[in-house]
């Protein structure tokens, strides 16, 4: 699959590389995991010195605990990173954004956190 997505490309077997365009105060993307089967509903920010990554839509947890410290997801959406590894550009930010949804995958299936 690929990275973005159009909302209206989720019920095609084949996913294209546009960006959403829509009225919102961030740039909406959409994300569809490497196996294919799971989507992502990313916003990105410019916060002046990095970019914010929220994530808008995301598969269900399936029981594992929704814990910050191990999702790496703050309740209001927003992707956690280390003081001064927040994305400084739209690339990187996508790229952190596929790095975290691949993540957030293996933390459902095995529980296993990321410190």
């Amino acid at each position: 699959m690929g990275w973005p997505i159009l909302l209206s490309d989720l019920k095609v077997t084949e996913m294209n590389k546009s960006i959403c365009v829509g009225t919102f105060s961030g740039m909406k993307e959409y994300y569809v995991s490497e196996d294919g089967g799971q989507f992502f509903n990313f916003e990105f920010f410019d916060a002046g010195s990095h970019i914010d990554i929220y994530c808008n839509d995301h598969p269900s947890l399936n029981g594992q605990d929704s814990d910050p410290h191990k999702t790496h997801l703050y309740r209001s959406g927003k992707l956690c990173f280390s003081g001064g590894k927040e994305p400084q550009d739209m690339l990187r930010a996508r790229e952190l954004a596929k790095q975290w949804a691949e993540y957030f995958l293996e933390y459902v299936r095995t529980g296993s956190a990321q410190s």
